[in-house]
């Protein structure tokens, strides 16, 4: 890259990095710090599955440098949870955005989707205003989409249960209005 060329980001995603032990996930950043001249202030953030976090990841990935963090919420229904075979209480996530702060990330952001399976206006206004009672620096809104030929884990929703256009319209409207009240 040059040697007066220096990063001013990394972001692992795609998915979940905490799929990684503390060991790998030390191993992978001491690998990128040899081949990248990161700045001082480098924002460097990590996308987080709330089941996935093991005792000390938080505390491990801050003390590798990580400041950002990004926690894929989707819903916080039981029964569309159920539906999208992605079961994470609200207890978990609260757990995990406390855990956060107290690690010292200085950027907490979470997502949301709506279009999923078993939605309702009614159930993902409650998972919205949950939500916000955690605080999170920043709330990203995600339309689901529905390709089960991409997606393997996706062949087990059931389309049946899937908002029609008219559904989803009327579910981005309402959580973009709640957003911005919030």
């Amino acid at each position: 890259m040059g040697e007066d060329r220096r990063t001013e980001q990394l972001h692992l995603g795609g998915g979940s990095p905490t799929f990684l032990d503390n060991e790998q996930l030390t191993r992978l950043m001491a690998k990128l710090k040899e081949q990248f001249a990161f700045t001082d202030d480098a924002e460097l953030g990590i996308e987080i599955d709330p089941r996935t976090l093991a005792e000390g990841t938080l505390q491990n990935l801050a003390a590798l440098g990580f400041n950002r963090t990004s926690f894929g919420v989707q819903d916080f229904d039981p029964n569309v949870q159920k539906a999208i075979n992605r079961i994470q209480p609200f207890e978990m996530v609260k757990r995990a955005i406390e855990e956060s702060r107290a690690a010292g990330f200085q950027s907490i952001n979470t997502d949301l989707i709506y279009g999923l399976p078993l939605q309702t206006l009614e159930s993902f206004a409650i998972t919205i205003d949950s939500l916000v009672q955690l605080r999170p620096d920043r709330i990203a809104l995600y339309n689901y989409a529905h390709l089960p030929t991409r997606f393997k884990a996706q062949r087990l929703i059931n389309e049946e249960e899937l908002p029609d256009a008219d559904q989803r319209l009327q579910l981005f409207l309402m959580s973009s209005q709640r957003l911005l009240d919030a």
